[in-house]
């Protein structure tokens, strides 16, 4: 047989008419696109809806777990340490028995708080994700379980300066407008005279901690998003984030918290669609006016870097 009669093995070739094969159409730039320099309330609240209805099965589901472990864990201690406080006292006042369940209570009071704190954050988490156009992964929900010791030292931070100031204003203005008070004079009199000290000590304070806390409400918010960020640097980020925006993040909060309080008169059971919504409303303006702040970039390791 001749050979040029045998089959050419090569493949064909198409004919030159036909358009080559097409690449596969590129995924949609998802990066989040709002900056401080052009957000407004409208922009947060889509931004936030979109985020949101995406997956609200995956919000309800994230929202009843938060309640769950944040709540039921620290409410079944405390049943715990109850039962064990009543064997051991036995109904004798027994100073030493007092002094433990007072210890074991206090214990469980913080172990409520940090869980919270690192729920709060995973929630934080999981709105980060959303809000970049992902799908929302409710193992976020546990991804900054490895970050409760910066919590517990960010809130050591924050809070031991606040008591300290506000103490030293009462104090101040205490003593400015009461003076000494005779110690043999009746509590109800004492108390009759320190009124307007306690009301000057109200006008005075609340517009300081306003400010505080607007220029901090994002420290929790940074040290989730933020893995590098430590827990005072957060703090620092966050009052850079806030800084020339205080009025626009007041109107923010009030607006979320309008929601979340509102979700939660409709039987409780709103809470569970209100309170993600609230959140997602918080976050979004978080990374809004953190785009083209003075801080560093964020290592998002383990909110965006992560695959869950």
């Amino acid at each position: 047989m001749d050979p040029s009669d045998q089959d050419d093995p090569q493949e064909p070739v198409p004919p030159a008419h036909l358009p080559p094969p097409q690449a596969p159409p590129l995924e949609p730039d998802t990066a989040f696109a709002l900056t401080r320099q052009s957000v407004t309330i409208g922009d947060l609240v889509s931004k936030a809806s979109a985020a949101w209805q995406r997956d609200v099965g995956t919000w309800v589901l994230g929202t009843v777990l938060m309640l769950l472990i944040g709540f039921g864990i620290p409410f079944a201690l405390g049943l715990v340490v109850g039962v064990f406080g009543a064997l051991l006292s036995g109904g004798d006042p027994n100073p030493a028995a007092q002094a433990l369940m007072t210890g074991l209570q206090v214990g469980v009071q913080i172990l409520q708080t940090v869980i919270q704190g690192v729920l709060g954050m995973g929630f934080t988490a999981m709105a980060i994700h959303a809000l970049h156009g992902k799908p929302t992964p409710i193992g976020a929900l546990f991804s900054q379980i490895n970050k409760a010791v910066k919590y517990i030292l960010q809130v050591l931070a924050i809070w031991v300066p606040l008591v300290a100031v506000f103490a030293a204003i009462g104090a101040v203005v205490f003593f400015l407008s009461v003076g000494s008070i005779d110690l043999d004079m009746p509590l109800e009199d004492a108390f009759e005279v320190a009124k307007p000290a306690f009301l000057v000590f109200f006008v005075v304070s609340i517009p300081i901690y306003v400010y505080i806390f607007l220029g901090i409400v994002f420290a929790q918010f940074e040290l989730a998003y933020n893995d590098s960020a430590g827990p005072i640097e957060a703090v620092v980020y966050s009052w850079r984030i806030a800084r020339g925006h205080r009025w626009l993040l007041l109107g923010v909060t009030i607006i979320s918290g309008l929601i979340a309080f509102g979700s939660m008169l409709l039987c409780g059971i709103g809470f569970l669609f209100g309170g993600p919504l609230a959140t997602l409303i918080l976050v979004a303006l978080y990374l809004a006016l953190r785009n083209g702040a003075d801080v560093p970039a964020a290592n998002t390791d383990s909110t965006l870097g992560r695959a869950y």
